[in-house]
């Protein structure tokens, strides 16, 4: 028994695995993956991970341009939608020949004047190009509060709704708001305001724009200065009676101030207004009976752009020079043959010569016809892209309009520039001309907007 138990002990021990690899070993056999073996199964794990990061790259670089232009279709979107809401609360939009450079209120606008603040205008080069120029109606918020124009008044602020009342008893009343219809005086002013906007060419090669912390390509600015609040005390009474009012130091005469080229009469004017709240510096009443007296409206003293500075409604704008291949200066009917670039102008130049066509600008580089059987007339601003007559400083063709003064309507285009979204700031000035490759890198926006109310005026 004792034996048979040894012979199968000596027999297991000669099937272990340990034995037989010690065995093996001592043989000359060794298990696993030559050299060569490793550096071809390296070689290629290293084209595999290549492949998936230049793929994993190409995804993210293709969702990249595709955010960038989505944002820019999504701002142009709503720069052109808050533009058209501004333009519904006009009662008069200048054309091309109000805002001509020998003519009209182009001399008395912000970007002609000198200061500290004219983004325009720095350093004696115009890089900015009005197109939509207005005046609009400006209501006063009831429930807001402001202060006093005297900053010595106590208190120094009041709801603009009740304003009016001179009584402390109603006043106290009207600021608890616990008087039915209390605030209805407040509710029904409101004032005048002149707004401007403009296509700012931000090229950094062009003096003064150097250091700017926009994108460097154009921008669309926003501008405004509006009237005051006058004030008319006892219970709503006449305005100039100051009769009732709240206190003597609650109100303010605003300063005299001569007005550089006087609109009614040759002599210097000031303002004997007693004011809540002054109106901007530089504010002017515009004289509404006739075109006339609104193309010579002329302003108070200088803008304060402290007080009223221009302010950037959407950037990254288009910035390509105009060429004569897009278009935009023909008069003749049909899409002339020489515009040939990827966008072309969809409203050719004015045309007085040929009345009663494309009135509203709908016919592609076709000129405008300028007027109607009825008088009414229709302009598109900048008058000319080339600037040969000074109406386009800017020397661009991303934002332009055809406007009509009488029927207070206008039809805006906007185009912006994806591609310098991608490098900001984009100072690459070859990067980006628009072509039939990348044309969707340039998105566009139209729309026509009217105005709610109008001014009966005589031409």
């Amino acid at each position: 028994m004792k034996k048979l138990f040894h012979k199968i002990m000596a027999s297991r021990q000669r099937k272990s695995p340990l034995r037989s690899s010690k065995s093996r070993y001592r043989k000359g056999f060794v298990s696993g993956f030559t050299l060569i073996e490793l550096l071809v199964a390296a070689l290629i794990a290293s084209l595999m991970v290549a492949i998936m990061l230049g793929f994993l790259v190409g995804v993210l670089d293709s969702d990249r341009k595709e955010t960038v232009k989505t944002n820019a279709q999504e701002e142009l979107q709503a720069a052109i939608s808050y533009m058209a809401d501004d333009v519904q609360e006009a009662i008069y939009i200048y054309g091309a020949q109000g805002l001509s450079a020998t003519e009209g209120i182009n001399a008395q606008l912000p970007h002609t004047q000198s200061g500290a603040g004219n983004e325009c205008n720095l350093t004696g080069t115009n890089t900015c190009t009005p197109i939509l120029v207005f005046w609009k109606r400006f209501t006063f918020n009831p429930d807001a509060t402001t202060n006093y124009s005297n900053p010595a008044a106590s208190p120094t602020s009041e709801i603009i709704g009740c304003m009016p009342y001179g009584d402390a008893a109603l006043l106290a009343a009207c600021r608890a708001d616990s008087i039915a219809g209390s605030r209805a005086y407040g509710r029904d002013t409101y004032t005048y305001s002149l707004v401007a906007y403009y296509l700012k060419n931000d090229d950094p090669t062009i003096i003064g724009n150097t250091g700017s912390t926009w994108s460097q390509t154009a921008r669309i600015l926003r501008w405004e200065i509006k009237d005051g609040y006058v004030a008319y005390c006892s219970n709503g009474g006449t305005i100039g009676v100051t009769t009732g009012c709240p206190a003597a130091t609650k109100v303010t005469t605003r300063p005299n101030s001569t007005l550089i080229v006087p609109p009614i009469v040759p002599v210097a004017l000031s303002d004997p207004n007693r004011y809540f709240t002054l109106p901007s510096t530089g504010f002017n009443r515009p004289d509404f009976s006739t075109q006339g007296g609104l193309a010579s409206w002329r302003k108070y003293a200088n803008f304060d752009f402290a007080a009223n500075p221009f302010v950037t409604l959407v950037d990254f704008m288009d910035d390509t020079a105009y060429s004569a291949t897009q278009g935009g200066s023909a008069v003749a009917t049909g899409t002339p043959a020489a515009a040939t670039a990827a966008f072309r102008i969809p409203v050719g130049r004015n045309d007085a010569s040929t009345p009663q066509r494309n009135l509203d600008c709908d016919d592609p580089s076709v000129g405008v016809g300028t007027t109607d059987s009825v008088n009414n007339f229709t302009q598109r601003v900048p008058a000319d892209f080339a600037n040969s007559d000074g109406s386009n400083p800017a020397g661009l063709s991303s934002f332009y309009a055809c406007v009509s003064p009488n029927t207070v309507t206008a039809r805006i285009f906007m185009r912006g520039n994806a591609i310098a979204r991608l490098t900001t700031p984009a100072t690459d000035r070859t990067r980006r001309p628009p072509t039939a490759t990348n044309i969707t890198f340039f998105p566009t926006a139209d729309v026509r907007s009217f105005g709610r109310s109008q001014i009966g005026l005589g031409r």
